[in-house]
């Protein structure tokens, strides 16, 4: 299966004090260098950047399973462009591989990344060979260790222990909190539990009634609507 390679970066006009680095210099940096770069280091992959997926500007869906899930993400980080250092943030928090690339000319990186490791490149034709020639090598190295951290944030949840949310865990623990709501609320009222009950048993009960004296006890309803939605039975 073809690994998969999100590449984080500016991908519209970065304003610096002293110059301004169109979107065009960026995309042909992109297509040239650094995607070209992935490609020879792993050759069957599937490589996508931000506006591949989505306008400049727009952090969307994609975006987030894509720096979920990716095999590799690529940041660059040569600009300081708040789009890249949040998803770069996303993604140290969600798994380790990323690799984080600068051009070498450029700006000292951030304090918060300063002191992890990143290659530097030069957009040079021997420097889309060296920046090649490393990637393949940070990408072997994850494949062999998919799951050792490589920032500071994973590195001190897995010292700690800490315990990501888990999404199923969260619906179970929904669930259980809608069924007792809804049991505790219609327990109050035993005509319309008992109605329930022949309901559920094929007991002929005339749908309509129990609508109507549910509807009279609109707390009973709430809490029946309530464990609807949360198990999924009812969608709105």
């Amino acid at each position: 299966m073809a690994k998969t390679c999100f590449v984080v970066m500016p991908i519209g006009d970065v304003v610096l004090p002293d110059k301004t680095v169109a979107k065009a210099e960026l995309r042909a940096r992109y297509d040239d260098l650094i995607k070209e770069a992935i490609k020879r280091a792993v050759p069957d992959s599937d490589i996508v950047r931000a506006d591949d997926v989505a306008a400049p500007g727009g952090i969307t869906t994609d975006i987030f399973t894509r720096l979920m899930h990716s095999d590799y993400v690529v940041a660059d980080i040569t600009y300081p462009n708040p789009n890249v250092f949040y998803e770069l943030g996303i993604r140290h928090a969600c798994r380790p591989g990323t690799v984080l690339v600068r051009e070498r000319i450029g700006s000292a990186a951030p304090f918060d990344v300063a002191g992890l490791r990143h290659v530097e490149y030069e957009n040079t034709p021997t420097g889309l060979k060296l920046l090649s020639n490393e990637l393949k090598q940070r990408f072997e190295w994850i494949d062999v260790h998919p799951k050792e951290p490589d920032n500071d944030f994973l590195s001190l949840a897995k010292l700690t222990g800490y315990q990501f949310q888990d999404a199923e865990e969260k619906s179970e623990r929904d669930r259980k909190v809608a069924t007792f709501a809804v049991v505790s609320e219609i327990a109050k009222h035993p005509e319309i539990l008992q109605l329930m009950i022949e309901s559920s048993q094929g007991g002929g009960v005339d749908q309509a009634e129990l609508l109507r004296r549910l509807g009279e006890k609109p707390e009973a309803l709430k809490a029946l609507l309530f464990f609807l939605v949360h198990t999924g039975q009812l969608k709105i």
